[in-house]
């Protein structure tokens, strides 16, 4: 016969996962809301509903509110950041098939993350003006990209990847610029281009902006 201890493991097991299930739920309802009516626009009964559950629910998973579910949601879609730490270098810079391969795993890496993140992120930008932590995020967000944008042009220009008229500084500039939930959104869902449209033109555009 099971101890009582191990009953009751038991049962406050079942509650933990039933809580991250509702919490997951109601992150991924805001999310999809976020995107449809603006993070203005949605609002806590408006995810309650979607998420079907009840608006008290949604408090007590997020007593943070409406802020704390898009941050959330922000954060999983961005979970698998980009990853340059090793970019370039087994890369041989006289080799076009080499800097093929490269401009097409950071465009790949890219790719993934706007896919995931993009419209989220657009989200941030497009209410900032109406909303300050949404304009907090649109900054941390940019940063990061930023960020991102100068380690991959730092590793390209320690093995020779970049052209000598252009800096470090204006490459991550391009990188930035291509790379972005701006153009991402303008040419994917505005303009319909398809994913092997958009990756082919990232891929061309990096190799005759940024390398020889």
């Amino acid at each position: 016969m099971p101890r009582v201890s191990e009953k009751r493991h038991y049962s406050s097991q079942v509650r933990t996962d039933a809580a991250r299930r509702t919490r997951e739920l109601i992150r991924d309802a805001g999310a999809a809301l976020f995107v449809e009516k603006g993070y203005v626009g949605a609002t806590a009964k408006d995810i309650a509903s979607a998420a079907g559950v009840a608006p008290r629910t949604v408090f007590t998973a997020y007593p943070g509110g409406k802020l704390e579910i898009f941050e959330a949601a922000l954060a999983h879609a961005l979970d698998a950041d980009l990853d340059t730490s090793d970019s370039g270098v087994r890369t041989n810079a006289s080799d076009p098939d080499d800097v093929r391969r490269l401009v097409s795993q950071i465009v790949e890496q890219g790719i993934g993350l706007l896919e995931r993140a993009g419209m989220l992120m657009m989200v941030a930008v497009e209410s900032s003006g109406a909303d300050a932590d949404m304009r907090r995020l649109a900054l941390e967000t940019s940063d990061q990209s930023s960020v991102n944008a100068m380690s991959i042009a730092e590793g390209l220009a320690e093995h020779g990847l970049i052209r000598r008229d252009i800096s470090v500084e204006k490459a991550a500039g391009v990188l930035t610029a291509l790379v972005s939930p701006q153009l991402h959104q303008q040419l994917r869902r505005t303009s319909g281009w398809g994913i092997d449209d958009y990756r082919s033109w990232l891929e061309f555009n990096i190799r005759a902006n940024l390398m020889y």
